[in-house]
């Protein structure tokens, strides 16, 4: 009898996201368990696209050889994976959103000021910073992550040429046309998972997009007291725990 193919989790991540994340997670998933880090460009040093369309292509493309069972979807991975849906994509795959960054782009003050070119600018150059990175570890993460751990988060976006472009191609107007092309069977199994101690986005978030949306029902919502934002580092075995059971019973959070 041929061995069983493994199954599939595609990790869409955040701005600035790096392989080094999921690094030690991975060590903890049982053997016929792959999971796989799509490849954004303009991260990690990889070129940019020349426009949203293009960066799109490049990650359905990846999507789409990877053939995953489950798509893992944290921070503004969410809003890719609801652009690839509104494209035709995914609609069959489970999506698991964790703390999403979503219609919130226009109701919160970073994303407002980071369109600006200049921010956008010193934010690369703030994250490089060794007291800067002091505070955000202090703040953001609920336990202190190895050194060569935070080394690599920090890389991460100094290595992401595209955090620029993100920020100006994410807006208002894109949420609007979103509203307009996204089709009721493309908000259908969508789950969310948030942190209780996520200090980088609120519940709010979902407030927001329920109604930009008009979901008449909530996408089922599980919040695990004991995550922040990033419990794929501050707590890799429970978090790799939990991404079984999630695929496991796609349907269920």
């Amino acid at each position: 009898m041929a061995p069983m193919a493994p199954r599939r989790i595609a990790f869409l991540g955040g701005n600035g996201h790096c392989a080094a994340r999921l690094a030690e997670a991975r060590r903890h998933l049982p053997p016929g368990v792959a999971l796989l880090d799509v490849p954004y460009p303009g991260f990690e040093g990889r070129p940019r696209s020349g426009d949203f369309a293009a960066f799109l292509d490049a990650v359905g493309a990846h999507l789409g050889e990877a053939a995953p069972d489950l798509v893992y979807a944290m921070g503004i991975g969410g809003l890719l994976a609801l652009c690839l849906r509104a494209r035709g994509e995914l609609l069959e795959i489970p999506l698991l959103f964790q703390a999403p960054i979503l219609w919130g782009l226009e109701k919160r003050l970073m994303p407002k000021v980071m369109r600006l070119g200049l921010a956008r600018f010193a934010l690369t150059r703030l994250f490089a910073t060794r007291s800067f990175q002091r505070r955000f570890v202090a703040k953001y993460f609920t336990h202190p992550p190895a050194p060569e751990t935070v080394a690599a988060f920090f890389d991460g976006y100094t290595r992401c040429s595209a955090a620029s472009d993100l920020f100006a191609w994410l807006d208002p107007a894109l949420l609007r046309a979103l509203e307009g092309d996204l089709e009721p069977a493309a908000l259908n199994g969508i789950g969310i998972w948030w942190g209780g101690k996520d200090r980088v986005v609120t519940l709010q978030e979902l407030a927001w997009t329920r109604d930009a949306l008009g979901l008449g029902r909530r996408w089922p919502e599980r919040v695990f007291p004991e995550w922040g934002h990033y419990p794929m580092i501050d707590d890799p075995e429970n978090w790799a725990e939990e991404l079984v059971r999630a695929l496991a019973a796609p349907g269920s959070v």
